[in-house]
């Protein structure tokens, strides 16, 4: 583990006052892309974390006793294996859009940190090398550290578009997706966060088990496994203030 860098003030270990979540439940964190190219399409500059910086946040998570885990496992685990007493709390990194930089920049961090996440992609990088491959998400997913999820063909945003579009831009994706794994993929992302009551049952139809918006509302549990909420990361934040964004309870499974 990275350990070159050093923090402006002590991490204490199990004090009273460090921010942390009910054993039973798992933050889950929304970013995108991982590097410094503030130019890449349908990516606000706001959305882009430093390589740096996340490797900081998850060095602070990992001493605070927090556990890494996959959004579709985090979710499994809530409905069906509640974590045992005295077991570490759980954290789920999400990242949406399926830029290339989740391959050149994300995966050797999941490497070097030892710690899974998940990936929500697009068809894009058929025809756009800003974004996946198809070799570049059987890599990540053959890495044992990152899950796959759909997240539309093109980016749809699903509540502006006409039924069958919505429904054709979802089930392409994860049909498209699912032909480059082999494998079924059970999470997806709403773009931007946006959804009615048609698009849930859309994804539902399509085979998805899990479903992630980014909703600021909070929901009392127990909460739908297609209304999971995540707390967004920015850029520019220290590593400290994303830590505490991380695991804000508001925006736990």
């Amino acid at each position: 583990m990275n350990t070159e860098w050093t923090l402006p003030f002590r991490v204490p270990h199990r004090t009273w006052w460090w921010p942390r979540l009910p054993k039973e439940r798992a933050a889950v964190c929304m970013l995108h892309s991982v590097g410094n190219d503030l130019s890449l399409p349908d990516c606000p500059p706001n959305n882009a974390i430093e390589p740096e910086n996340l490797r900081r946040v998850i060095e602070l998570l990992h001493r605070a006793d927090y556990a890494f885990t996959t959004f579709g496992a985090a979710f499994a685990d809530e409905q069906g294996r509640r974590q045992t007493e005295g077991g570490p709390r759980r954290i789920c990194l999400t990242f949406d859009d399926g830029f290339v930089d989740n391959y050149t920049n994300l995966l050797p961090i999941l490497r070097e940190m030892g710690v899974p996440a998940t990936v929500f992609s697009t068809n894009r990088g058929e025809r756009d090398a800003h974004f996946l491959s198809a070799e570049q998400l059987r890599t990540l997913d053959r890495s044992g550290l990152v899950e796959i999820g759909g997240h539309t063909a093109n980016h749809c945003c699903l509540l502006h578009a006409d039924k069958p579009t919505a429904r054709r831009e979802i089930v392409t994706n994860k049909q498209w997706l699912e032909s480059i794994l082999g494998h079924p993929i059970v999470s997806f992302a709403y773009p931007r966060g946006e959804y009615d009551a048609e698009i849930v049952r859309f994804v539902q139809e399509a085979g998805y088990k899990c479903a992630a918006t980014m909703e600021k509302r909070q929901r009392k549990p127990p909460v739908d496994a297609f209304h999971v909420h995540r707390q967004i990361l920015p850029r520019g934040k220290t590593p400290y203030e994303l830590y505490l964004l991380a695991t804000r309870e508001k925006y736990r499974i």
